[in-house]
C-alpha cells in the first residue's frame, strides 16, 4: 500500500512522544522549534547550555547559489566537505549547513551514517529524526531512491555571542523521493518539495555540527 505521509516516523521508525514533529523536507519529518544544548564557541571545547531562544541580528547575506546536482555515483559516495568549511565565520557557516544537509540523501541510499552522526549535534532533533529513519530503511531492506537534496543560503546572521551558534535561513529542496520495500512494493512516495528554513551551526573542537534545522520564526 502507498503511504502518502511524508517519512512518518510510527510507520517506519518508532519514536519518542515527547517531541511534536511536522513535516520539513520532502524526507523528513521536522520538530518544531530549536531546543537543547548547543556548541561551544571556538575558542572552548566545553559545551554551553542553549538559551530558550537565540535572536538572529543580520550579519551577512550569502550569494543564492544552489549546491549542484550530484550524478547517482556521486550522491552514493556522498559529497565531497569543501575547503571554505575550514573557515570559523558566516562563509565556513554556509558552507557548513549546505555540506552537512547534502549528507542525507546518501545516508539513506547506503545506510552509512557515520559522517552525519559526526555532524550532528547531541540536542538536534532533526538529525536524530533523519538518523532514525536511515537506520529504519537499512534494517528493513528497504530501498530510497531520488531525495537529492539542493541548499540556497538566503541570509547567515550574527554569531550568537553566548552560544556560538550561527542561525541562517536556507530554502532547502528535496527532489521527488521513492521508498521501496524487499517486495518491490512501493511504500512511500513524494513528489519535489521546497521549504525556508532556520538552521543553526556551530562548532566543536574546530569542526562544524548542524544544531538545529526548524521552521523560519514568525516576526
Amino acid at each position: 500500500m502507498m503511504r502518502t505521509t511524508r517519512h512518518d516516523p510510527s510507520v517506519l521508525a518508532p519514536r519518542r512522544p515527547a517531541a511534536a514533529l511536522v513535516a520539513v523536507l520532502a524526507t523528513a519529518v521536522l520538530v518544531a522549534g530549536c531546543t537543547g544544548a548547543d556548541p561551544e564557541p571556538e575558542s572552548t571545547a566545553s559545551e554551553l547550555p542553549l538559551p530558550a531562544s537565540v535572536t538572529a541580528s543580520p550579519s551577512a547575506t550569502v550569494s543564492p547559489e544552489p549546491s549542484p546536482e550530484p550524478s547517482d555515483e556521486v550522491a552514493a559516495a556522498g559529497p565531497e566537505r569543501p575547503a571554505v568549511m575550514d573557515k570559523k565565520d558566516a562563509e565556513g557557516a554556509a558552507a557548513a549547513a549546505k555540506y552537512i544537509l547534502s549528507l542525507e540523501q546518501p545516508m539513506m541510499v547506503t545506510g552509512d551514517t557515520a559522517e552525519w552522526e559526526a555532524r550532528s549535534h547531541r540536542s538536534c532533533e532533526y538529525c536524530e529524526s533523519r538518523l532514525d529513519q536511515a537506520k529504519t530503511i537499512a534494517k528493513r531492506g528497504d530501498v530510497f531512491t531520488g531525495g537529492d537534496v539542493e541548499v540556497v543560503v538566503d541570509k547567515v546572521y550574527q554569531r550568537d555571542v553566548v552560544t556560538g551558534i550561527w542561525p541562517m535561513d536556507i530554502t532547502l529542496t528535496e527532489a521527488a523521493t521513492t521508498i521501496t520495500g524487499p517486495d518491490d512494493e512501493v511504500i512511500f512516495e513524494m513528489a519535489t518539495t521546497s521549504a525556508e528554513r532556520r538552521a543553526e551551526l556551530g562548532l566543536r573542537d574546530g569542526e562544524w555540527l548542524l544544531v538545529e534545522l526548524a521552521p523560519i520564526p514568525e516576526g
